[in-house]
């Protein structure tokens, strides 16, 4: 079974300065493959970089494999989640994301690992 990066893993991976940084980078090292990522957790990260967001989008591609798309599937089952869980629409489609390609999310929001664990 593959993973699937959420932003706030992502995140603490390539800054170093995060609190959980030291266990992202623990964690990949235990990866057997790369995660995928949403393409919606890709356009957060992106959202934090200050400059050369074409460049940090480059070297994002180049290593969460593959970028997942929300196409309808996603965006249904995310609407089901979003409205019974009752959490934010971007965490339902990250979770819905995972959910449907049957992979473990990384995550450091206690909220959305204790919505992907009861929906599994």
């Amino acid at each position: 079974m593959g993973c699937h990066a959420d932003s706030s893993w992502v995140i603490a991976l390539i800054n170093p300065e995060d609190q959980h940084h030291g266990d992202a980078v623990a964690q990949v090292e235990t990866l057997a493959a790369a995660p995928s990522l949403s393409a919606f957790a890709l356009s957060e990260v992106l959202c934090g970089v200050k400059n050369r967001r074409r460049a940090k989008y480059k070297q994002l591609t180049d290593v969460f494999t593959p970028i997942v798309p929300i196409d309808d599937e996603i965006a249904v089952k995310a609407a089901e989640i979003r409205v019974e869980q009752r959490i934010s629409l971007g965490d339902a489609i990250i979770i819905a994301s995972a959910l449907i390609h049957d992979t473990e999310l990384l995550t450091f929001d206690k909220k959305m690992r204790n919505v992907f664990e009861r929906l599994k």
